[in-house]
């Protein structure tokens, strides 16, 4: 988010100060507000953003660190209205709070004004679709946004196991599969594993908790349209993968005397991600990295503004590792793991 509201507002930032004897630039400055909302019906709390770019005369970078130049003065009024099926069924008043530890960057730190409410988003049901519209009551005009509700009860991991076994890492091995409920009205899935162990330096020391994480891929509608199983979705992952991450993890910190590394039941953690089409438009067009496009850093969602507001939901299930993957870590001498299945 640091980066993208960086290329949201540099472009601007250059406009304003671009040097002319013939044009006023600064007579002819709009207010531009910037929004960035993502609703989750599984999150306590659903923040969003709703910040302003502005123009000075001297150094714009600084003047960035400065709250009053980003943010509007005292609480607009900004409220959720929740739609089912079409129909307006119920508006949430959003509140103001400042969030606290943002490292310093280009932007004001160490606090951050954002728009929240605890009140629970609803997910689509069968049924039952739902639909949120942010309307933001600006000191001159008025901003409405609206985005559908991603995801439902179903969504989520339907396999139970993840499978390492070093049989499968060969150069050009198949990837393996992993089978996954859909999310209602996604049109993009994010895919990272994790992986937990436990270690031990001496046989006096009690065990510490260690994990790394590992992404897996970013997959489109499209992509599942020719992946599926019933009515399930099919993403790849390699188990070379693993093992590389977990070489880079340990580094040289190996055949240590003492050196205990226990592994449990379910070590890995499979993270899904859905999001819903407004998401994937504004990644699609303002992120370079993800190699979509070239990218255009004034493309936006917001009528009347720069940003996003969409919808997103995440699903996380802990598997148990599967064929002969435990049995070869446990061989390999150097990374010293021991399975205590059921031992925790």
């Amino acid at each position: 988010m640091k980066r993208t509201l960086l290329l949201l507002c540099l472009p601007l930032v250059t406009l304003f100060f671009s040097c002319s004897t013939d044009v006023d630039l600064y007579a002819e400055y709009k207010e531009m507000p910037i929004i960035y909302g993502l609703l989750d019906a599984t999150a306590d709390t659903n923040f969003v953003k709703i910040t302003r770019a502005f123009y000075v005369q001297g150094d714009a970078y600084q003047s960035a660190l400065n709250p009053d130049s980003s943010n509007y003065a005292g609480k607009l009024d900004a409220r959720l209205i929740e739609y089912c099926n079409g129909d307006s069924v119920r508006e949430i008043i959003l509140d103001t709070i400042t969030l606290h530890g943002k490292q310093q960057g280009t932007f004001y730190s160490p606090d951050q004004k954002m728009y929240y409410t605890t009140e629970p988003l609803n997910m689509n049901q069968s049924g039952k679709e739902y639909a949120y519209e942010l309307k933001v009551v600006l000191p001159h005009r008025t901003l409405v946004a609206t985005t559908d509700m991603v995801g439902n009860s179903a969504f989520g991991p339907q396999s139970l196991a993840v499978n390492f076994s070093k049989q499968y890492t060969y150069f050009g091995a198949p990837p393996r599969q992993f089978l996954f409920r859909p999310a209602k009205a996604a049109t993009f899935y994010d895919v990272s594993m994790s992986f937990t162990f436990f270690e031990q330096r001496t046989p006096d020391d009690d065990s510490v908790s260690r994990s790394f994480t590992w992404k897996i891929g970013t997959f489109t509608e499209d992509y599942f349209f020719l992946h599926t199983e019933g009515d399930a979705y099919i993403f790849p992952y390699h188990p070379a993968d693993f093992y590389n991450e977990l070489r880079e993890f340990l580094g040289a910190d190996t055949a240590v005397a003492g050196l205990k590394r226990y592994i449990s039941d379910f070590p890995v953690e499979v993270t899904i991600a859905a999001g819903g089409e407004n998401l994937r438009q504004y990644i699609y067009n303002n992120d370079v990295s993800l190699g979509f496009n070239p990218g255009d850093n004034e493309f936006s969602l917001i009528p009347g503004g720069y940003g996003v507001f969409s919808s997103r939901m995440t699903a996380r299930l802990k598997v148990r590792l599967a064929g002969e993957t435990i049995p070869e870590m446990v061989a390999n001498p150097y990374w010293g793991f021991k399975f205590i299945g059921g031992q925790e």
